[in-house]
């Protein structure tokens, strides 16, 4: 029990997945449309899709 007397709801899961990189990624999108409950744990930092890929838009000679 915690501090105010409450029990605290355990959550469960079918599968966890450590790493949102491809096979990550794909693992985790597979599962879960497989009807499983995924957890997906990432150690990275947040990146915003196009915002933060800072080459994205470079010619390779600017690289």
């Amino acid at each position: 029990m915690n501090t105010q007397g409450k029990q605290k709801e355990q959550i469960t899961y079918d599968a966890i997945v450590v790493g949102s990189g491809i096979s990550g990624g794909w693992s985790a999108k597979e599962l879960s449309e497989k009807g499983l409950k995924v957890l997906m744990l990432e150690r990275g930092r947040m990146i915003e899709h196009v915002k933060d890929y800072h080459t994205a838009m470079k010619a390779p000679w600017e690289i």
